[in-house]
């Protein structure tokens, strides 16, 4: 067992003569234990697959050459090798090649996949992974109550460009300081998400779309008047509401159309004014 650690964790280094003195050893154990009729043989899969298993394909045939020590034991102690010495040395041979196809199948294994977060580390927000979920919940609710229930999609503006200039730690030091403004909007039934790096989405349930269009307003005029990590920031924003909208990927959508709408439309309207100072 120490030397299949030893081949996880230093293969590179140890593998080698840990495999030489595994099988000169198991070899010996088999000397005292029967020889070739020991039921100490089932130790050869085993020994091979949990030596293979950890060190690259490669490597392989060097790990398993050591297996000959194990039989010039054997053959030393008992020349026969049971009565039969084909039949001895087929017997080690088919029991390290098994050992070879369960390493074989170990490496084909899939890995096993991580859990998506749940929780922004940034933010402190729900994740997209929980956005349809959670919203969905929310549109069951508020149809059982006879409630209205709306959605705000907030872009952060230029993000990319911010992230290019300020490097990855700090661009994520303005999105916490967008994410602090957000929270001091929200009330307690009210959900916000990261959705991706540069967006967020509010789940704002009892409230119409023009109280969603007001808390927007309020959560842009928020971040855009203050530096936050040493710069301006400014936020595009769209909302959509439920029963107006009743199917969730169109509630989405409509908020974030008009979100990416009022970011062209900002756009459009600067390229006019540096136009029009130009002439």
């Amino acid at each position: 067992m120490y030397s299949v650690r030893v081949a996880r964790t230093r293969h590179e280094d140890l593998a080698h003569t840990f495999a030489v003195l595994d099988w000169l050893l198991l070899g010996c154990t088999l000397v005292f234990s029967g020889g070739a009729e020991s039921w100490l043989l089932g130790a050869v899969p085993l020994l091979a697959m949990g030596q293979l298993a950890g060190a690259p394909r490669k490597e392989w045939p060097y790990l398993l050459m050591p297996t000959l020590l194990l039989l010039i034991v054997l053959a030393i102690a008992d020349p026969s090798l049971g009565g039969s010495r084909a039949g001895g040395v087929a017997k080690v041979v088919v029991l390290a090649a098994g050992g070879w196809v369960a390493a074989t199948r170990l490496k084909r294994t899939p890995p096993r996949r991580r859990r998506a977060a749940r929780v922004d580390e940034t933010s402190g927000f729900s994740t997209g992974e929980r956005l349809v979920e959670l919203l969905g919940a929310g549109m069951d609710q508020a149809l059982a109550e006879h409630r209205p229930l709306s959605v705000v999609c907030l872009r952060l503006e230029h993000f990319q460009d911010c992230r290019d200039f300020l490097g990855a730690e700090r661009s994520e030091q303005l999105v916490r300081g967008v994410a602090r403004r957000i929270e001091r909007r929200l009330a307690a039934d009210d959900r916000a998400f990261r959705v991706r790096a540069d967006s967020f989405v509010l789940v704002l349930a009892g409230r119409t779309l023009a109280e969603a269009r007001a808390l927007a307003a309020a959560v842009a005029h928020d971040v855009s008047s203050d530096l936050i990590a040493g710069r301006r920031q400014t936020l595009a924003a769209g909302a959509s509401s439920f029963p107006t909208i009743r199917r969730l990927p169109d509630l989405l959508a409509a908020a974030r159309d008009e979100a990416l709408s009022a970011d062209e439309g900002r756009k459009a309207a600067a390229a006019a004014v540096t136009l029009a100072a130009a002439q």
